[in-house]
């Protein structure tokens, strides 16, 4: 994947990952420079004390308004329906119940926006929890949808764990808040699930994510799909992949050359075989060496220089 310029990673708590949210793209594009100016002052940097968190004031500056939407008033309309929106999480400990913004404020002579953010939230937008969801800013807020930006999320939950996750169709619709909206299920995979998924493989293609999904039918019951499935691609396992069919390849080479200078004697060539099958890392470099060796001496001179190669540079016998 291309190198992403100033990549910056958030951090936020689970339980915000899968609540119960309706935001458009630019609404969850402020929250993203929140949850941003929250790790700046109180994780990377000594200025806050991160067991004492007080309401909290964030400045955006034209330069950071000119990333969230088309216009100034587009920001000034989300900032306002998210000062609108509450919240409301529940853990083993206490509940909360609050608003995302407390008070948005213009300072139309500077054109800079001032957010006021409950101190109650706080603790879910930096990695204080035991389980927290951590994303790339750069990746986040250039997502045109608001399901990408969902998703984008959920996926990054799950990468570094088994790389799957499922829900059902009720839960899914329960955290987009999509009860009432696209009761076909075909307009649900269309309209959500699909778009979601190719402009997140989009940015993969182009080097600009570093995940993309697959998503499949997980539970039915007769004709009606019950829940999803979904599989995270990373670059990783795509050159794990490729690392795969490279040794492959390489196994097949070796087996090749051993056929056809040791035809008779197959427990010597099915101990080469494992032995390079247990070390994967050997397997080009010997494939290189064996063809040298084929191709700088004469037919019979080659079995006796292999098994010395075999024997002398990797210890198979």
């Amino acid at each position: 994947m291309a190198e992403k310029k100033d990549q910056i990673m958030l951090a936020q708590d689970n339980l915000l990952t899968q609540s119960r949210q309706d935001f458009s793209v630019i609404e969850k594009r402020c929250l993203y420079q929140i949850i941003r100016e929250v790790r700046n002052r109180y994780i990377d940097s000594n200025t806050g004390n991160k067991d004492l968190f007080d309401n909290m004031y964030l400045e955006l500056p034209p330069s950071t308004l000119a990333t969230l939407g088309d216009e100034a008033k587009d920001v000034y309309k989300a900032l306002k329906r998210l000062a609108q929106k509450d919240i409301e999480i529940e853990t083993e400990d206490y509940w909360v119940y609050t608003h995302w913004i407390l008070q948005a404020k213009h300072d139309k002579k500077r054109n800079v926006y001032t957010v006021d953010v409950s101190r109650d939230i706080m603790p879910f937008l930096v990695e204080l929890a035991t389980e927290f969801t951590t994303y790339d800013l750069t990746v986040a807020i250039s997502l045109k949808s608001t399901y990408s930006q969902r998703f984008y999320e959920y996926c990054s939950q799950y990468k570094n764990r088994n790389k799957s996750f499922f829900f059902t169709v009720e839960k899914l619709r329960e955290m987009l808040m999509l009860e009432n909206k696209y009761p076909n299920i075909a307009h649900f995979k269309q309209y959500v699930l699909d778009v979601a998924q190719k402009e997140i493989k989009d940015l993969y293609d182009k080097g600009q994510c570093e995940l993309w999904f697959e998503y499949k039918v997980k539970d039915t019951d007769k004709r009606k799909i019950l829940s999803w499935f979904f599989i995270i691609h990373t670059k990783e396992d795509e050159q794990n992949r490729v690392d795969y069919q490279s040794v492959n390849a390489c196994l097949q080479r070796v087996s090749s050359i051993l056929d056809t200078f040791f035809p008779r004697d197959k427990k010597y060539i099915k101990r080469v075989i494992q032995a390079v099958q247990l070390r994967p890392d050997i397997a080009m470099e010997l494939v290189d060496k064996l063809d040298k060796k084929v191709m700088d001496y004469d037919k019979k001179e080659i079995p006796p220089i292999i098994r010395y190669v075999l024997n002398s540079d990797y210890g198979i016998r």
